[in-house]
């Protein structure tokens, strides 16, 4: 898995064209940029209230990553659960690490619980499930 490789990748995006040195009209254009290069396994959302920006975390190589970027996210975003499907992220700079991962770096999957990730349960009701489901002796 890559872990802040650099490459330079092709990027497409729609700029401006003159048709006979005066008339503009939108066409789509490339450029190559330098971008770092990250493959995180597992990753999840993580809680942000802006409508414009979106927050991420995620494993790589068992390292902790957390990144966010610009963009409309018109409820913010929440704190999802882990999602077990590699993630490429292509950055702008290197992404500094948080921490390490906090799963087996044998093994991305993420713990099981009972009380979905990121839901809200009072705790009496978490307690009760815990309870519930222990098979203690």
């Amino acid at each position: 898995m890559a872990c802040g490789m650099r490459e330079t990748v092709t990027v497409r995006y729609w700029g401006v064209c003159w048709k006979w040195g005066f008339i503009p009209y939108p066409c789509r254009k490339t450029k190559t940029e330098v971008k770092y290069r990250y493959d995180f396994l597992p990753w999840r959302t993580r809680f942000s209230w802006s409508p414009f920006r979106r927050s991420y975390e995620g494993c790589c190589n068992g390292t902790l990553f957390e990144w966010s970027y610009w963009t409309w996210s018109p409820f913010g975003t929440g704190n999802g659960p882990w999602i077990n499907q590699t993630l490429t992220y292509f950055s702008g700079s290197t992404i500094g690490s948080i921490g390490s991962c906090p799963f087996n770096e044998n093994t991305a999957t993420p713990p099981v619980s009972i009380v979905a990730s990121g839901s809200i349960v009072p705790a009496e009701a978490a307690e009760k499930l815990k309870e519930e489901s222990c098979s203690c002796s």
